[in-house]
């Protein structure tokens, strides 16, 4: 006779990988089946031993259609839910069959049954079935009471027999509340670890993210600083061209890093917007000059129309987030067109009191797009077609980022498009205007000696930066001596008197927000309370936070615009 075993017989069968619940819901149903088969014995002992074997063919079946669910479960796995189904409305037919059953009636081994019925449907299928199935199984105990028709031909088991299958079927919903209680906080205990690993994983991204712009940010600090110096001083038309034209490509690779870490901003919520004074008009001019060239290079023209009554206003908002979105916008039309013109419009749509709704639209004569196309434009990585990024490349963020600032803005972007006649993007948003109290708290003198009289310390260690900054402090008549680390900043300020510390975030032996709680525990209190600004080319969430938590006065991101720090120094040489 061959060893057969029921382990060889397991391990003939496919392994199943299916979910922790599939997995729990197997071994419900193995062990509910498992249960079948020894109460089938039960009776099958009981029909020969007590009853001349009548009812034997009952307990047979029982034992068979068990053991063939079993192997055909082991088999096929994915069929659990049909197994569960046809196992619940077999018990529910034998609770309906003892209860009206004119000897048996509802006892303990009926209730028993039917609350296998609840565990059953609601562990092994869902809440639907779980409701369903209960209802009809508990029914039969009520309509027995309004049914005259009564079942013959079972036989009650003897006592000892009884409470032997009482006891089996206390153990199956003893073991199916045991396993089921066992999966569900291992559930629990495994979300709870996974919300900690992505926890780790969220400050891990966020500090890489951090590292990643600084890194970045800071070369093009230098790049795009440099840049502008010279080609505001260079005479040269052609070597000018060339500069502006090195700025932009410098600007283009800043705005890319931008647009990849405001998607993190984005998607965490943690993008805010800022309220200070701009002038329409003079935002819209910058871009229009600034897309100029590279609009000049593919022969397309670029015309800028702003409303009149728009073009002496000052208003607030956040003209850092408004360029961001006019660049993409007007960035994205001069790409895509190959003839014609690109058109920047400013309309004044309404206006009450000091509020001023403002229709901003870049129209192009480019490509176009198909509404399908301009369905999924909007989605971040997406572009019109695979084609478009061979031929016009592109990350597909741009109109990403542009749809979630303007609803920032509270408005919403829309568009007007039909292949080969060109596009027309549009959005309108309303403005307060600057109250007079901040136009002049905003208004920056042209004195070029206005600086002279501030001594500044540069903690700065990138030496490209360190030249650019020499140079544009000698531009501005300012006096400054620079340093690489924070021990450096504490021991120069020692040493001499400093109107100003501009105060890079990120330098080795010791950075600067120690330095800066350092140097605000200094027993010299002139000294402890000296103005300090931040320059950093991180981006992270919490930067403010930190720079106001360790006792700086001010923040400046890298890379800045020249006329962002000039208009902080001179606000300090107003204090002053």
């Amino acid at each position: 006779m061959p060893n057969f075993s029921f382990r060889k017989l397991s391990t003939s069968f496919p392994r199943f990988t299916g979910t922790l619940i599939q997995k729990a819901q197997l071994h419900l149903f193995y062990l509910m089946l498992g249960a079948n088969v020894f109460k089938g014995l039960i009776y099958l002992w009981d029909a020969i031993s007590n009853h001349h074997g009548d009812g034997s063919m009952r307990a047979i079946r029982l034992i068979i259609s068990s053991l063939f669910m079993i192997v055909l479960l082991r088999r096929f796995p994915k069929i659990i839910k049909w197994g569960i189904h046809y196992a619940i409305i077999a018990t529910i037919m034998h609770v309906y069959y003892r209860v009206f059953n004119q000897q048996v009636g509802t006892d303990i081994v009926t209730c028993q049954a039917i609350y296998m019925v609840v565990i059953s449907g609601f562990y092994g299928l869902n809440k639907k079935w779980g409701t369903i199935y209960t209802v009809l199984a508990s029914a039969a105990v009520i309509l027995c009471h309004y049914i005259s028709f009564r079942f013959t031909g079972l036989q009650l088991l003897p006592q000892g027999l009884n409470d032997l299958y009482i006891v089996i079927n206390f153990l199956v919903i003893l073991f199916s509340h045991y396993y089921f209680h066992g999966v569900l906080y291992s559930t629990i205990a495994q979300k709870e670890m996974l919300n900690d690993e992505l926890a780790e994983a969220a400050v891990a991204k966020s500090n890489f993210l951090s590292m990643m712009s600084h890194e970045l940010r800071t070369p093009l600090n230098s790049v795009i600083g440099i840049s502008t110096l010279l080609a505001n001083n260079n005479t040269n038309p052609t070597q000018k061209e060339q500069l502006q034209g090195l700025k932009f490509s410098a600007e283009g690779l800043l705005s890319l890093v931008s647009n990849i870490l405001d998607i993190n901003k984005l998607e965490s919520g943690k993008l805010e917007l800022e309220s200070v004074v701009f002038n329409l008009d003079t935002l819209l001019h910058g871009i229009s000059s600034g897309m100029r060239s590279i609009a000049n290079e593919k022969s397309v023209g670029l015309v800028l129309v702003v409303d009149e009554q728009l073009r002496k206003k000052e208003f607030l908002g956040d003209p850092t987030r408004l360029s961001q979105v006019m660049y993409n916008l007007v960035g994205n039309a001069i790409k895509f067109t190959a003839v014609g013109e690109v058109m920047i419009t400013a309309r004044l749509v309404a206006h009450n009191a000091a509020a001023y709704t403002i229709r901003l639209t870049v129209k192009d004569t480019g490509i176009g797009l198909s509404q399908s196309q301009q369905d999924k434009i909007f989605e971040p990585f997406v572009q019109a077609s695979s084609s478009t990024a061979r031929k016009y490349g592109g990350t597909g963020l741009g109109l990403s980022i542009v749809k979630e600032l303007v609803s920032m803005f509270g408005s919403e972007i829309k568009v007007n498009s039909a292949p080969e006649k060109g596009s027309s993007f549009y959005f309108d948003m309303t403005l307060q205007e600057a109250p007079a109290a901040q136009l002049n708290s905003e208004t920056e003198t042209d004195d070029p000696m206005a600086l002279s009289q501030l001594k500044v310390l540069v903690a700065e260690d990138n030496v490209m930066n360190i030249f650019f900054m020499r140079q544009l402090f000698k531009q501005w008549n300012m006096e400054a001596d620079i340093v690489e680390n924070g021990e450096q900043v504490i021991d120069a300020l020692m040493r001499e008197n400093y109107d100003l510390i501009l105060m890079d975030m990120h330098m080795p032996v010791m950075d600067g927000v120690e330095a800066t709680k350092a140097i605000r525990l200094l027993n010299d209190t002139e000294k402890a309370k000296i103005h300090i600004i931040a320059l950093t080319g991180s981006v992270s969430d919490d930067i403010q936070t930190r720079v106001k938590e360790c006792g700086m006065d001010d923040y400046l991101a890298k890379p800045f615009q020249l006329h962002d720090l000039k208009n902080k120094l001179l606000a300090l040489v107003s204090y002053k």
